[in-house]
C-alpha cells in the first residue's frame, strides 16, 4: 500500500494551526485524542485539512489549549499558545511549582520579583541610550 505524502500547509490554514498547537504541546495525535476524547482517525483528518474543523472538536481544542475559536478558525484573535520554547518553559515551570511547598513558592516569588525588576530596569536603560 502506498503511503500518502504529507502536503505542506501554510500557516494560514486551520490544519496548520492544529498541527502547530499539537506539536508545541509535544503530543502525538494519539496522546492528544486520548485527552480530548476523539479518535486519532477523525482528528487526523481535521489536522490534514481533509475535513473541516467541527464546532464540537474546536470547543474541545479551545479548552485544551486555552486558546480561542478565532485563532483556531481564522488565525486571528488572541493566540495564547506562544512560540515553542516559551510554551515548553511555561509547562516546565508549572510542573516545577506544583511540586513546591507553600514556603518554597513564597521564596521563589520574592526572588523572581527581584530578578524581573532588575531585568526591566536594564531594558529601560538600554532603550534610553
Amino acid at each position: 500500500m502506498r503511503r500518502k505524502q504529507r502536503v505542506e500547509l501554510t500557516e494560514a490554514t486551520v490544519a496548520e494551526r492544529l498541527y502547530r498547537l499539537r506539536t508545541l504541546a509535544g503530543l502525538t495525535q494519539e496522546e492528544l485524542c486520548e485527552q480530548i476524547g476523539y479518535t486519532s482517525n477523525y482528528y487526523g483528518q481535521a489536522e490534514r485539512g481533509a475535513i473541516p474543523l467541527s464546532r464540537k472538536l474546536a470547543e474541545q481544542l479551545r479548552d485544551f489549549y486555552h486558546t480561542t475559536y478565532e485563532y483556531l478558525y481564522n488565525g486571528t484573535g488572541k493566540d495564547l499558545v506562544r512560540e515553542e520554547s516559551e510554551y515548553q518553559y511555561r509547562n516546565q515551570l508549572t510542573a516545577f511549582l506544583e511540586g513546591c511547598t507553600e514556603e518554597e513558592c513564597d521564596i521563589l516569588y520574592q526572588v523572581s520579583q527581584t530578578v524581573i525588576r532588575g531585568l526591566r530596569k536594564g531594558q529601560k536603560t538600554k532603550e534610553e541610550e
